[in-house]
């Protein structure tokens, strides 16, 4: 069995206001299941340059407290920490992002960590095996994608290319310590534990941009829309279920929702039987895999980028 921390999202190099609004409101459809209430998991969502915290799976906001970059993509560990990949602050820094570590419940950073010169991080998954972190990047000034592997979520990274990337990248690990990369298309790039290069997957099925990806306890989940009918039209967020064999990917499932529009889908976490998205500046859960209808609806105070779920120990 495997399992994936995946956080997605896309460079943004923006200086943005530290307004402080109003707690976010909630409209709640039939009620989720409550068995894990009391257990102190707690949601984290990056809005533009602030983190807000949430009671999981209720929905019960906590806190919301400020970083000093943008946040583009957010993550958890087995720990219950949460990685924060995050663009510059203002214009007049240098290009180069960097990580932010925050222990489970904490608003102060624990740890910090660089990527190489002139990189954007995109997204980032930790593995659950060995406590890596892989981080996706772009070149600031090309776009160039990579994936740089941090050992045990610390030091100096390791970077790994593939031409299988293209821009906005996605990664997640396994419960196997295997880890899936992919931008869309019909290509993916697939790094093996142990190994030391990525290779290429085919996927049988052309999919649209992919906004995320992480593993669901038994699939590789890939946040992504139908490319065939991307031609104007309104088109949604789906997750496709992707299983691999040798060097093929193959679409085993897919989950549709009502209204999580592809135009500013943000990104989604798998939590069992719980999926939380951040279309517009909703946060937004239904029941995974069946999709559909959402079952609950967090109102935020802006745009909402990243959202990951933090487990009490």
């Amino acid at each position: 069995m495997r399992i994936a921390c995946v956080a997605l999202g896309i460079y943004v190099l923006a200086a943005c206001s530290s307004s402080q609004a109003l707690a976010p409101t909630v409209s709640q459809a039939p009620a989720l299941g409550a068995a894990r209430a009391a257990t102190g998991d707690l949601l984290y969502a990056g809005v533009r340059h602030n983190i807000e915290v949430y009671a999981f799976p209720t929905g019960t906001f906590q806190e919301r407290f400020v970083t000093k970059g943008y946040v583009n993509g957010m993550c958890s560990d087995a720990d219950g920490n949460v990685f924060v990949a995050a663009a510059a602050g203002k214009s007049s820094q240098p290009e180069t992002g960097y990580l932010e570590e925050y222990a489970h419940g904490g608003r102060a950073p624990i740890a910090s960590l660089d990527v190489p010169k002139d990189q954007a991080p995109v997204a980032c998954s930790s593995d659950p095996i060995t406590g890596n972190l892989a981080v996706t990047l772009e070149n600031s000034h090309n776009y160039t994608p990579s994936v740089a592997i941090y050992a045990k979520a610390s030091g100096a990274p390791t970077v790994y290319t593939s031409n299988a990337l293209g821009a906005n990248p996605q990664a997640g690990y396994d419960d196997d310590g295997n880890l899936l990369a992919t931008s869309g298309g019909n290509v993916a790039a697939e790094l093996l534990k142990g190994k030391t290069s990525f290779a290429t997957i085919e996927l049988a099925q052309t999919l649209g941009g992919v906004g995320h990806v992480q593993w669901d306890g038994k699939y590789f989940a890939l946040q992504s829309f139908d490319a065939t009918r991307h031609n104007g039209e309104k088109i949604f967020e789906r997750i496709y279920r992707i299983t691999i064999s040798g060097s093929t990917g193959k679409v085993v499932g897919k989950t549709t929702f009502d209204d999580w529009p592809e135009n500013d889908p943000g990104q989604s976490w798998i939590d069992a039987a719980t999926i939380v998205a951040t279309p517009l500046s909703e946060i937004v859960f239904w029941q995974y895999p069946a999709g559909g209808k959402p079952t609950k609806i967090v109102h935020s105070h802006d745009r909402v980028k990243a959202v990951t779920v933090s487990a009490a120990q």
